[in-house]
């Protein structure tokens, strides 16, 4: 039996009944993923979940994503994204951001746990999608629907935009843009599974808006940046080691905080790409 108990009314649940030192039968990752759906994000506290058996949990909500492009992984573990962190390594995710939205396809979930945090400092937020969309006054939902963005890489120009390994930092910027690309996603969509609308936006990706100037866009990304930072639509984890975070990268954006150099931390990621359950359910269908 797995209790659920929210943590925030809009976003965050925290689970417990689930013993990841064995496989997790069917009926509880059933049990999971519906409480995900419902609260965007769920927690466990204090697990002792292997690097095994993340990747079979994982595993159990769909495809998993290929190694990352720029962080190293986890020995004997290429799909568990390493992120070491401390005074040698400063944190480079700390701004608000959905995951990897300039892919082709929009990963569904990823799984974080906590390997070793600081002794304070060095929360993660997230925040509705959804609740940021219901707050947009009448007239600015019509105006958004049937605007479109244009995601590319944003944030992660900072580690081509310097000279190395012979090459200048120009070229190494121009071949990253060549290898990540672009997409483009409507402002204004709706969740494959539950049908609500919600904000699809983050600060970190978005870097135009298609069809407007380039000042009428930088514009409304203030706006939109702007609107969707409200205490009420965000929750704060504080992290003990063995803590694992599962949310729906669909409709939610996170922050993790910086603020615990010279400190270490490390977490262990893995993103699954699609939704299997959505997607059985769509054959079925």
């Amino acid at each position: 039996m797995i209790d659920v108990a929210k943590v925030t009314p809009a976003i965050g649940a925290e689970l417990s009944g689930v013993d990841f030192s064995k496989p997790v039968p069917g009926d509880a990752l059933d049990a999971v993923y519906d409480a995900l759906l419902e609260n965007l994000v769920v927690f466990f506290r204090g697990t002792d979940i292997s690097p095994a058996r993340h990747t079979a949990f994982a595993e159990s909500f769909g495809e998993l994503d290929a190694p990352h492009p720029l962080y190293p992984h986890v020995d004997g573990f290429e799909r568990i994204v390493l992120l070491e962190n401390g005074s040698g390594a400063p944190p480079d995710t700390n701004s608000w951001h959905t995951d990897l939205t300039f892919k082709p396809e929009q990963p569904f979930s990823s799984i974080l746990v906590a390997r070793h945090v600081p002794p304070v400092g060095g929360d993660t937020l997230w925040s509705s999608s959804y609740a940021a969309y219901d707050r947009l006054a009448d007239g600015m939902k019509r105006d958004l629907e049937g605007l479109e963005a244009v995601h590319d890489y944003g944030d992660f120009r900072n580690s081509f935009a310097d000279a190395r390994d012979g090459k200048s930092g120009p070229e190494r910027l121009n071949e990253s843009v060549a290898r990540f690309g672009h997409t483009i996603r409507p402002l204004v969509a709706a969740h494959p599974v539950t049908g609500r609308r919600f904000l699809n936006f983050n600060e970190a990706f978005v870097t135009h808006i298609a069809g407007l100037t380039t000042n009428e866009a930088n514009a409304l990304k203030t706006f939109l940046a702007n609107h969707m930072n409200k205490p009420e639509d965000q929750l704060r984890w504080r992290w003990k080691t063995g803590d694992i975070a599962m949310w729906d990268n669909r409709v939610t954006m996170h922050y993790a905080v910086a603020d615990y150099l010279p400190e270490y931390r490390c977490m262990n990621r893995i993103t699954v790409i699609n939704d299997r359950r959505a997607h059985e359910a769509r054959k079925v269908a």
